[in-house]
């Protein structure tokens, strides 16, 4: 009697697994079948039965569960950074290499420890960090904490990865996008400091980012970029600046003369750098507001922006040398700024 009672309980159990089992190959087969109407009908511009609709909607249910389900399933982690180059989020970071790229994103990258933690700790627009397992040893645990409470995703890579995305010879272990800030032209005239850098032009990335850089040190309220000038995001231009592009508000100008013209008007005085400047910066007064006009490497400013401008500057030097590099003569020029405003004496 015990024997076909239990007989009869497996026979139960059995049948309704079969049955459940046929259920979900028959469910399996509507809702294939229903995708695949909703497709023909999509393209035909027909409507769905509403037998089909049910089963459609259960369609796109599985459909967005899979959308939201792959990601994850693409996580890294020191333990298992990702090291394919076909990795779909792999490609966008090294699309930024690109300027055509950089503007489309509205992102640029920033490489380095210092850095990366600076922009982290700055809330300075960072959407992701990129990191390689070996950032562990590298002091990289500020840059963890920073980027949780941050919450910023971290993107793990093999180093061979780092090397194909970073543009340095040596990569170091973390990189970050940025998201541009947008600034204005009435923004760095409105600025307290009343001293604005104008690069026109310029070719040399390392000479951009180092202007950037002495341009914050010395308090200016911005750098207004010409067109033609290097991009000021490419990433020997970034890497010079040493993280004052982040901070420091660069603001790209269409016509020089109109907006120097502008400046003119909003009480700037206009001082452009030449070799044959009637007057040397320690002859001029730089406690006014001023605006300060770089031109290119090699070829100077052109004459409709000489024109434009209140004073002919140069620089003083020995009859045996020719000129200065751009960003060393901006350097000189800022600094005599700073000297004049804050440590002339009375």
């Amino acid at each position: 009697n015990q024997f076909i009672v239990v007989n009869q309980i497996f026979w139960v159990i059995f049948t309704s697994l079969a049955q459940f089992i046929a259920r979900r190959a028959v469910g399996s087969s509507a809702i294939a079948a229903a995708c695949q109407t909703e497709s023909r009908a999509d393209a035909a511009g027909s409507p769905l039965r509403i037998d089909d609709a049910a089963a459609s909607s259960t369609c796109r249910l599985r459909s967005m569960s899979r959308h939201v389900i792959l990601p994850s399933m693409q996580k890294s982690s020191p333990h298992q950074p990702i090291a394919s180059k076909e990795n779909s989020a792999v490609k966008r970071l090294r699309s930024l290499s690109d300027t055509k790229n950089r503007k489309k994103e509205n992102s640029f990258l920033i490489e380095g420890v210092k850095m990366v933690e600076e922009a982290l700790r700055d809330k300075a627009g960072v959407t992701l960090v990129l990191a390689t397992p070996s950032l562990m040893s590298h002091h990289g645990k500020g840059i963890l904490k920073l980027s949780e409470s941050r919450s910023v995703e971290i993107l793990w890579i093999s180093e061979r990865l780092m090397d194909a995305i970073s543009e340095s010879k040596t990569p170091q272990p973390v990189m970050a996008v940025v998201k541009m800030t947008e600034h204005s032209e009435n923004e760095l005239m409105a600025h307290s400091s009343k001293l604005i850098v104008i690069a026109h032009q310029l070719q040399d990335p390392g000479n951009l980012g180092a202007i950037i850089r002495t341009a914050e040190a010395a308090g200016a309220s911005g750098l207004a970029i010409t067109p033609n000038t290097v991009d000021p995001y490419n990433a020997k231009s970034v890497r010079a600046s040493m993280g004052s592009i982040l901070r420091l508000p660069v603001v790209p100008v269409g016509h020089v003369p109109a907006f120097i013209k502008i400046c003119r008007q909003q009480g700037f005085q206009t001082a452009a750098t030449t070799l044959t400047g009637e007057r040397t910066h320690f002859d001029i007064d730089l406690t006014k507001p001023t605006v300060l006009v770089l031109g290119q490497e090699g070829s100077g400013l052109t004459q409709d922006i000489l024109s434009e401008v209140d004073l002919h500057v140069r620089i003083p030097m020995a009859k045996t040398i020719e000129s200065l590099n751009v960003a060393v003569a901006a350097s000189v020029l800022l600094y005599e700024a700073m000297r004049q405003r804050f440590y002339m004496r009375p």
